[in-house]
């Protein structure tokens, strides 16, 4: 009975957190705020806890994870709804620097020190304050940078170049089998990739990736080598 538990416990605790993470949303496996970081943290302490406990005291952890869940599930339909509630729970962004000017104030209520500060600068590219416009400290912790304009990326609109836009690739087939939806997708079936490969001289089996770039060519990797082909 002993091993029986120690099998099913692991299972249910992976089952239970599953769901609940699809009920939280994808926000517990991006960026995180402050918030969102504790509960995680708190459900997977319960989800541990879980496993160690015996059948007779499942329950208990059980309804803490759910009750955590759905707290935090109704936390961010009311926070989406009002903007107040929002910032109550999240805060608000922290202007740090603007206008060749340091906010101390800003800097302290983030805990944040000058150090911190320069070298978030100098990890994004940016060395001399005097290229910045503006830092602004994001609710998940964040820096955000506003470069003066001279000092931000040549951008292809600055030339005045009218550009086309591009297609995104579209996958074909990964590891010798045919993706029939994106075929359908690019408008094309699965005579037309037959009659591509057997041109070529290829078999579907030795075909790791085969793509339709952005340009409608066709891009594929063998098993052996990188070959590139035009249609």
């Amino acid at each position: 009975m002993n091993l029986l538990e120690y099998i099913l416990l692991p299972l249910i605790s992976l089952i239970v957190l599953f769901f609940l993470t699809k009920l939280m949303g994808y926000r517990q496996v991006t960026e995180l705020s402050l918030y969102d970081y504790i509960i995680g943290i708190t459900i997977g302490s319960i989800a541990s806890e879980l496993i160690m406990c015996d059948f007779e005291e499942i329950l208990k952890p059980l309804l803490g994870m759910i009750v955590y869940a759905v707290f935090t599930w109704l936390i961010s339909i009311l926070t989406k709804n009002y903007m107040k509630f929002r910032f109550f729970v999240e805060g608000k962004p922290l202007i740090l620097y603007e206008n060749d000017k340091l906010y101390s104030k800003a800097l302290d209520k983030a805990k944040i020190d000058l150090n911190e500060l320069l070298m978030n600068c100098r990890m994004n590219g940016y060395f001399d304050l005097n290229e910045l416009d503006k830092i602004i400290l994001e609710t998940n912790g964040k820096f955000s940078f506003y470069p003066k304009t001279l000092s931000r990326p040549l951008k292809l609109s600055d030339l005045n170049h009218q550009i086309q836009k591009e297609k995104i690739p579209v996958l074909l087939m990964l590891q010798g089998n045919v993706i029939k939806e994106n075929l359908v997708f690019v408008n094309r079936n699965e005579e037309w990739l037959k009659h591509i490969l057997k041109v070529h001289g290829l078999e579907e089996k030795n075909i790791e990736i085969l793509y339709l770039d952005s340009q409608d060519q066709i891009q594929f990797y063998t098993k052996n080598n990188l070959k590139r082909d035009f249609v």
